[in-house]
């Protein structure tokens, strides 16, 4: 078996780590904040998290004196596309979800509006290319990899990213038409990028993001990693979204085309 799913299976198959995923998969926590959630010793509960950190379902970040955990639901998708999406059943995805719809709060019925708040998301990514490849596609080829079905406009012409501090990432539509998306007020070549961008309703928001992107080498490859903070509603169904646009962006379009690149 697969190394990487050989750590990913055990990792899933203690209810405490499991139980663990759940609630990150709510908001990140302190290393202090799971401890105290199981009735178990702080040891017990950092080894578990070691085992999340090694298979890649967790990634731990130290902030001044704590150390804050926040899920990382790549390798995730790796397991159910690699052992669910070949047998999975439309049917039975229907079922489910009108099964948590009736069992959820209030029983389906419309529920008053939530306080505004943070939901963020933390993902790495291991790409076959170097830092200054994927910096370039990163950067500079946006048009080349961005998804057609991720465009705002109907008509879009291009995906640019001006790289430089002030600069736009937006949809080009022709003849001075277009979206902005996000402001560069960060950048670091080939290191990190920073964003910033307001998305209104008609795109899925209110909501603002602060976007920050770094690249790591590590031997022949690059370690990307993404964390986006959006302020909005902060529903489960708002982080989950939010979590499967980038991955779907990052792992598959933009992924692909670095290391498609690479081979040719």
């Amino acid at each position: 078996m697969n190394d990487d799913l050989a750590l990913l299976w055990k990792a899933l198959a203690d209810p405490t780590r499991r139980e663990i995923l759940d609630r990150l998969r709510e908001r990140p926590r302190t290393t202090g904040e799971l401890a105290d959630a199981f009735p178990t010793t702080r040891f017990a509960v950092m080894k578990h998290l070691e085992v999340l950190v090694e298979a890649g379902l967790v990634v731990s970040r130290k902030q001044g004196r704590e150390r804050w955990n926040h899920l990382n639901a790549q390798p995730l998708q790796t397991l159910y596309e690699r052992w669910v999406r070949p047998y999975e059943a439309r049917w039975a995805a229907g079922l489910q979800r009108l099964k948590d719809l009736a069992e959820g709060p209030g029983g389906g019925e419309n529920m008053a509006d939530e306080e505004i708040g943070v939901v963020h998301i933390e993902l790495e990514i291991r790409i076959a290319a170097r830092p200054e490849r994927v910096w370039q596609a990163l950067t500079g080829e946006m048009g080349r990899w961005w998804p057609r079905d991720f465009y705002a406009g109907p008509e879009a012409k291009n995906f640019i990213l001006e790289a430089h501090l002030g600069g736009r990432m937006y949809e080009d539509w022709g003849i001075g038409a277009g979206a902005i998306w996000y402001i560069v007020t960060e950048i670091d070549p080939p290191r990190s990028l920073g964003l910033s961008g307001h998305m209104p309703a008609a795109f899925g928001g209110p909501a603002t993001s602060l976007l920050r992107i770094t690249l790591t080498a590590d031997g022949g490859s690059t370690v990307l990693r993404l964390a986006d903070s959006e302020f909005r509603r902060p529903t489960a169904e708002a982080r989950a979204s939010l979590e499967e646009g980038w991955r779907a962006l990052f792992e598959k379009a933009f992924k692909t085309y670095v290391e498609a690149g690479e081979k040719v």
